[in-house]
């Protein structure tokens, strides 16, 4: 469990949460078994400053499973920028090293005026295309935030509905499942907002990443909000967080006080079966110090080390 959790509990099975049929119906769809093997992977949204080249045999060398890929705008891998060369290059080096590719990862904003509906369909549209190119026979999840502020919720909460269902029916066209993760910044930002949206899209292609970086920022207990999330979650992500006053930040994970062999004991006993991915945040590898070597190899043993205690299978 995560330590000093006792005053952030959080009744996640009150009656807000009322929507077992629903929610039951859509668990049921994700065929979860027991002893499903897990693969830990790590996302190049923390090498924006090497080669991607170089950056994919560092995670296939250091002995990740997989590699999430960093689509957004202006990084090297964003769709736009690679020639049908580089994808070729880029499929042969992932098959070479090994490596799946569980996840795409872009920064859509849904229902914000600086990002029009349009633009975002096409931004999905081409990591799509790109995912499929890259791994035809496994098509990668698209994964993203949703944006806009915890206050404006209730503002934009039918909007984001309307929107994200545009994108779902996209993507469903493609064999992609959309993942979005709840950020303790954005509009949808805990479990009870997360559930609401899942239902409203009612789409087996719209599911959630768990992260408990942001929901320990939202006050929320590891394993309270892993019950409630992880069977609507198709992705993790880990990494840390930590407050100071009314800032946080965002932590390699280790640095911080979760118990990750508590969460992979968790995701053992929900049969999951997927990726879990970590993910450097901006706050750490925009930093003048960040070494993308020695971290990307320090987050695999950390990390290996807690599935190994918790007993996890990998690929």
């Amino acid at each position: 469990m995560h330590v000093g959790q006792g005053s952030r509990r959080t009744a996640l099975n009150d009656g807000r949460l009322g929507r077992r049929t629903f929610l039951g119906s859509i668990a049921a769809s994700v065929g979860f078994a027991a002893s499903n093997p897990v693969g830990l992977g790590f996302g190049t949204y923390a090498h924006r400053m090497l080669r991607w080249e170089d950056s994919i045999e560092l995670i296939g060398r250091t002995g990740y499973d997989g590699l999430e890929l960093a689509v957004l705008p202006d990084w090297p891998t964003e769709p736009k920028r690679l020639s049908r060369t580089d994808r070729g290059i880029l499929r042969a080096r992932l098959d070479d090293m090994g490596l799946r590719l569980p996840a795409l990862l872009d920064n859509l904003q849904a229902a914000h005026p600086a990002q029009s509906p349009a633009d975002n369909l096409d931004r999905l549209r081409r990591a799509i295309e790109l995912g499929r190119e890259l791994s035809p026979r496994t098509p990668p999840i698209f994964e993203t935030v949703l944006g806009r502020g915890p206050h404006e919720w209730e503002d934009v909460k039918h909007q984001m509905v309307q929107e994200v269902g545009e994108w779902t029916m996209a993507a469903a066209g493609w064999q992609t499942v959309i993942c979005f993760k709840p950020h303790v910044s954005h509009a949808v930002n805990d479990v009870e907002r997360s559930l609401w949206l899942v239902e409203q899209v009612d789409s087996p292609y719209f599911r959630c990443t768990y992260d408990y970086s942001h929901l320990w920022l939202a006050g929320l207990d590891l394993v309270e909000s892993l019950d409630a999330l992880l069977p609507f979650s198709s992705y993790v992500h880990l990494k840390d967080a930590e407050r100071d006053g009314n800032r946080h930040r965002f932590l390699l994970p280790g640095d911080g006080e979760t118990d990750y062999a508590e969460l992979f004991r968790g995701m053992a006993r929900h049969g999951y079966g997927g990726f879990a991915t970590v993910e450097v945040s901006s706050q750490i590898h925009n930093g003048p110090d960040y070494e993308p070597i020695s971290t990307t190899r320090n987050c695999y043993e950390r990390m290996t080390a807690a599935m190994e205690m918790a007993g996890l299978t990998r690929p």
